[in-house]
C-alpha cells in the first residue's frame, strides 16, 4: 500500500501540517478530521484511495496535530475551519477537489459545500449536518473548573462508536485526542454553534451524506432535514457503525467514496 508523506506550508500566514499520497495529476480528495483529532484518523483510507487512482492530501486543522496555532488563537467556529481548509486548497493549487470530512470535518465539508460549490467535485460529509447540536461548553471545559473533563471528552469519544470496532482501534481513538483539551472544546463548541441548514440549497454539487446507525451525535431529524435541503445528494446509512467510520469501517468506508466519485 502507498505510503503518505507529510511536509508543511504557509496558510495564511499560520504554518500548517499536511499528508498527501498518489500521483498529484489524478483527482484530488482533501479529508478533514474530527474534533479535537488530527488527520491521523485518515491513515487506513488515504493510502488505499490512493491505490484506487487518487491523490489524496490530508491537512491537520490550525492547532491540532502538527499544525501551529493561528496567531490569533485557536479556530472557533466550523466557518473559520473551511477557511482554513479553502485556504490550502488555494495555497497548494488545487482545482476542482472532492472535499470530505468526518464530524467537525463533515460540517467543515458542509460548509464548504455551500460557499464553493462551482468549484468542488464533490463532498463527502460523514457523521455532519447543516445543523449540529451539542452543550453549551464555556469555561466548563477548563481544567481548573472541571479537573475530569479529560475523562469526559475521552469516554464520549469511545462511547460514540459501533458495537463491530475493534478494541484496538477504539483505543487509538481515544489516544489521538489526548493532549486536545483546547482545541477539542473550541471544536465541540463550533459544532453545537453550527446551524447553516437555511443555506444548504446553494451546496449543489454532488453531496453523499454519511450517517453510521450507532453515532448518537447525529440525531434523525438533523441528518433528514440535511438530505431533504440538500440540491444533489446520495444519502448512506452505515449499520453497525457510530461516530467515526474511517477508522471503525475503512474498507467500507474507502469503497463509498470510489463509488460515488465513479
Amino acid at each position: 500500500m502507498t505510503q503518505l508523506t507529510g511536509t508543511y506550508v504557509d496558510v495564511d500566514g499560520t504554518r500548517t501540517y499536511y499528508e498527501t499520497v498518489g500521483d498529484a495529476e489524478n483527482q484530488s480528495i482533501v479529508l478533514i478530521h474530527t474534533a479535537g483529532a488530527d488527520g491521523r484518523q485518515w491513515r487506513y483510507v488515504a493510502p488505499a484511495l490512493a491505490d484506487l487512482g487518487y491523490h489524496v492530501i490530508v491537512p491537520d486543522l490550525p492547532g491540532h496535530g502538527k499544525s501551529y496555532p493561528n496567531e490569533g488563537g485557536p479556530n472557533t467556529t466550523i466557518e473559520q475551519h473551511a477557511d482554513a481548509i479553502w485556504g490550502l486548497v488555494d495555497a497548494l493549487g488545487i482545482t476542482q477537489p472532492v472535499v470530505g470530512g468526518c464530524s467537525v470535518g463533515g460540517d467543515t465539508t458542509l460548509s464548504l459545500a455551500i460557499d464553493h460549490a462551482d468549484d468542488l467535485a464533490g463532498a463527502v460529509a460523514m457523521e455532519g449536518a447543516g445543523r449540529t447540536r451539542g452543550a453549551q461548553l464555556g469555561r466548563l471545559s477548563h481544567p481548573h473548573a472541571l479537573p475530569s473533563w479529560q475523562d469526559v471528552l475521552e469516554y464520549s469519544v469511545t462511547d460514540a462508536v459501533g458495537p463491530t470496532c475493534p478494541e484496538n482501534r477504539r483505543q487509538e481513538l481515544a489516544w489521538q485526542h489526548r493532549s486536545a483539551h483546547e482545541i477539542a472544546t473550541n471544536d465541540l463548541q463550533a459544532w453545537a454553534d453550527f446551524d447553516r441548514a437555511d443555506e444548504l440549497a446553494k451546496a449543489d454539487c454532488p453531496v453523499m451524506l454519511v450517517r453510521g446507525v450507532d453515532d448518537y451525535f447525529i440525531q434523525d431529524d438533523v441528518f433528514e432535514e440535511t438530505i431533504e435541503r440538500l440540491p444533489d445528494v446520495e444519502p448512506v446509512v452505515l449499520s453497525d457503525v457510530g461516530h467515526y467510520p474511517m477508522m471503525e469501517a475503512p474498507d467500507k468506508v474507502t469503497t463509498l467514496i470510489d463509488e460515488f466519485l465513479q
